[in-house]
């Protein structure tokens, strides 16, 4: 370890901030510190918790701990949201105030059950309207607005809401965080997990106004808090993240020390003096030096500019051609990186011109994968319903996918039936099936349906619980348990494959593991990047990734900053173009265009118009742009 990792990682006594930017080892920082913590100061591993701002990092973290310590010595490591419904379930019985039992409703349900379902009963035209709501409920509770005084939702969406969620007995992952800090707030005999005497928090710039409470609800039990970020990558503000989170924290936390980390060992000097020259733009940022290693070569940064897409397209796709035929590189040490891509209007033109030119390219655009389609989400809520036969959003997914002729008008008057006589959606299927009577419209065949069903579920629970639990019981259960739920579809080996690659990668021993490993899945903020391929992602996914080559087309004022004008949106921008850039290892390409035609004309600031400029972030940086098809076909010349 350097010199600055080395003291970072042995820090004891009080409230500490870790400076990390992009390439310092902030991760091998936080790992060191819990062994040190362990094997110096005799902690036991109950004594830390490690909060992280995904599963990834999550997992990255505690592999790296595992590798120094071993399994029995690992303390906890978890996403914030997987610690804050930890600490939800372990006190259920103390919230008077969730559906019980806790059960959180994941991307899939919310868009598809919930969303939907509030349309209908608002009676809103368009989808937007009941997704616009939702979006700013989440967001009062991540800024804490929903605590202010005269706080006024629209109360008849409020209203529809709760009664939604009393049928359908769910929790919004959105609201986690923030009823963890109103128990911890309202409840005296809250009881945290622990108790633990040391906090380790990853990506505190990522942190919002809610985040940052239930830290500090924590640390006023008289825990230690070691927070490590950078103010410079705070690029988060559509969750209300926001760097002055970090940039308070000795505020915040009196006499806490400062801990910088200013060796990057990632970026070449070339490219992290044109980043660092776009962070200092920002007046408010947390003066810090950062450098490269020494021995690094000075690095490539070139900003191209191009007459429109189509010659942008081309050019581009040149360069990775000549990187990969000419210099050895493979199609994925080349990432692509694009702040928006409405409709796919920017990154198919490129994607185009990489296969044209025979380079395997992809745009990573199927994020929901196996386990969101039709027979996905059926196999998900058997699942579910093996370990809990009440789980109300588990049953409406089947009755709704399954060849059963059960349509959304039925679903609907099943809706109508609990709302009238107050009861759970579980509790209306089990009247239907005492009495098909009790609803008006295709009574009988949800009355056959739901006994099938019950019946499925009664033997998957008998296979389950006789087992012995280990690794292979369970793969042999999933395939009972798709062999007699969807057969053998086109879509069956896809799903298998990725729920085994679930099951060996985390050890998965039982049904309940399963599941819950599975649903942490969908709270990550990140993207996982095909092999053999160039990645074209958004830039937002491209945090925590590298690349030894990095382009970024549409670098241009009308998207970046756009029609984010003034603060926070315009530091938000500025701090993703951080970002972006800091990817690259050896080589960094920007591409703008004089004008955009077509499709991509009508979209970003000014639309409709032709001319584009380059964005306000790089025109007075120190690398001028060049042409950029003059520029490639020199470097293919050489």
């Amino acid at each position: 370890m350097l010199p600055q990792q080395l003291e970072a990682a042995s820090h004891h006594g009080r409230h500490a901030r870790l400076l990390s930017g992009p390439g310092t080892g902030k991760t091998l920082v936080l790992s060191r510190r819990i062994v040190y913590l362990i094997n110096e100061q005799s902690c036991s591993p109950i004594d830390i918790v490690a909060l992280t701002f995904t599963r990834a990092a999550a997992h990255e973290l505690k592999k790296r701990i595992e590798n120094e310590l071993g399994q029995i010595l690992t303390p906890r490591t978890s996403t914030l949201h997987s610690f804050a419904l930890r600490q939800l379930l372990k006190n259920a019985h103390r919230i008077k105030t969730l559906p019980q039992p806790l059960r959180i409703a994941d991307d899939w349900e919310e868009r598809n059950i919930i969303i939907e379902h509030l349309k209908t009963l608002l009676n809103h035209r368009r989808i937007s309207q009941t997704r616009e709501l939702l979006l700013r409920l989440a967001a009062d509770w991540e800024s804490l607005a929903a605590d202010e005084p005269g706080w006024a939702p629209d109360p008849r969406f409020i209203g529809n809401w709760h009664q939604h969620r009393g049928v359908f007995g769910y929790t919004l992952r959105a609201e986690l965080t923030y009823q963890l800090k109103r128990a911890l707030e309202q409840i005296p005999d809250f009881d945290i997990d622990g108790p633990f005497r040391y906090l380790l928090v990853d990506e505190y710039q990522d942190l919002n106004k809610c985040d940052l409470a239930v830290i500090h609800g924590i640390a006023r039990a008289g825990v230690e808090v070691f927070a490590a970020g950078d103010d410079d990558q705070s690029i988060y503000w559509f969750r209300k993240a926001h760097p002055d989170g970090i940039r308070s924290f000795s505020e915040s936390y009196p006499n806490a020390r400062d801990l910088p980390l200013e060796i990057c060992k990632r970026c070449d000097p070339n490219i992290l003096a044109l980043a660092e020259f776009i962070a200092t733009l920002d007046p408010d940022r947390i003066p810090k030096s950062i450098r490269a290693e020494n021995g690094r070569a000075g690095g490539e940064v070139q900003i191209l500019r191009f007459a429109n897409q189509n010659e942008e397209a081309l050019g581009l796709a040149q360069l990775a051609q000549y990187f990969i035929n000419d210099r050895g590189f493979s199609p994925n040490d080349i990432l692509v990186l694009l702040r928006v891509d409405t409709r796919n209007a920017y990154s198919i033109p490129i994607l185009q011109a990489f296969e044209n030119l025979g380079i395997p390219a992809t745009t990573n655009v199927q994020a929901d994968g196996p386990l969101n389609s039709r027979f996905g989400r059926i196999i998900i809520s058997f699942l579910r319903l093996v370990l809990n036969p009440t789980d109300d959003l588990s049953w409406y997914q089947i009755l709704s996918l399954r060849n059963n002729h059960i349509g959304f008008e039925t679903l609907l008057a099943i809706y109508d039936l609990c709302r009238n006589n107050g009861i759970r959606f579980n509790q209306a299927l089990a009247i239907i099936e005492d009495d098909h009577n009790r609803l008006q419209y295709n009574g009988l065949r949800v009355q056959q349906e739901t006994g099938d069903i019950r019946n499925l579920i009664q033997r998957f629970q008998a296979l389950t619980q006789s087992t012995l639990n280990n690794l292979g019981d369970v793969n042999q259960h999933l395939t009972t348990i798709l062999d007699e739920t969807i057969g053998n579809i086109p879509e069956r080996q896809s799903i298998e494959d990725y729920l085994n690659s679930f099951i060996r990668e985390y050890e998965i021993q039982t049904v309940s593991h399963l599941i819950s490993t599975l649903d942490s899945v969908s709270e990550d903020i990140e993207q996982e990047l095909q092999q053999d391929k160039v990645n074209i992602i958004s830039m937002h996914k491209a945090k925590g990734l590298t690349a030894p080559i990095v382009l970024i087309p549409v670098a241009e004022d009308e998207h970046i900053p756009g029609r984010e004008q003034v603060n926070p949106g315009l530091g938000d921008e500025r701090r993703l173009l951080y970002v972006s850039l800091t990817r690259a290892k050896h080589h960094l390409f920007i591409s703008y265009c004089n004008c955009r035609t077509g499709q991509q004309r009508n979209l970003g600031r000014d639309s409709g118009r032709l001319n584009r400029s380059l964005t306000r972030f790089l025109r007075d940086a120190p690398v001028r742009p060049v042409d950029g098809l003059q520029f490639v076909r020199q470097r293919i010349s050489q």
